[in-house]
């Protein structure tokens, strides 16, 4: 059997596992439907209209038109490719450290997964909406901006100012020590007398 002869039996087999995979650009995206699909135009101009796009469970993106696309058709056939891989490099970070992982979206915010333990958080504004509670459980936290409380704020240790303060409303306390001196407790000289007056009285 000479090479000609061969290579017209191995002619269907790979043209077949030519088939087997492709890659493209993304057109377009429908997120409304159970599976996300996605249009896509092949390295040869072929088209590809309503591409199955699985995602890992917990996970969803909707990726950009211009995205690289990297596909697989079953059995060879076009019209049952299913999408592997979309990527984008004009978004992607780059110069992550070895281990890293992470989650970007194109205009710059993501979160970065780091060694050390360290998760760094970079955005414009983060929210977070809890319908029933946030426990932040830390030995510190340390906020370099200003904070603003819209409510009620409960302090069961204690509190440190090293600045100054001001207040608009009014303070109920059971003591107050102002200067080293007890407020409740302090007496002084009764115009210039002997005698001395007694502790503050409510008034």
């Amino acid at each position: 059997m000479n090479d000609e002869v061969i290579s017209r039996l191995l002619a269907p087999v790979m043209r077949g596992v030519r088939l087997l995979f492709g890659r493209g650009v993304l057109t377009g995206t429908t997120d409304t439907m159970k599976i996300q699909n996605v249009q896509i135009t092949g390295m040869d101009g072929e088209t590809f209209d309503d591409v199955e796009r699985p995602q890992q469970y917990g996970q969803i993106s909707v990726p950009l038109p211009g995205a690289e696309v990297f596909l697989a058709c079953a059995g060879g056939q076009r019209d049952q490719a299913v999408v592997l891989v979309v990527e984008d490099r004009r978004s992607r970070p780059t110069g992550l450290t070895a281990g890293d992982t992470g989650v970007y979206h194109h205009e710059g915010h993501r979160i970065r997964l780091t060694k050390n333990g360290r998760i760094i958080v970079t955005c414009k504004t983060l929210e977070i909406y809890a319908d029933e509670g946030v426990q932040v459980d830390t030995p510190e936290a340390h906020f370099t901006g200003n904070v603003t409380v819209d409510k009620n704020l409960h302090v069961k240790g204690n509190v440190s100012i090293d600045g100054t303060g001001r207040s608009q409303g009014t303070f109920t306390m059971s003591e107050a020590v102002i200067a080293g001196i007890t407020y409740s407790g302090h007496v002084h000289h009764d115009n210039g007398e002997g005698s001395k007056t007694g502790g503050p009285e409510n008034g």
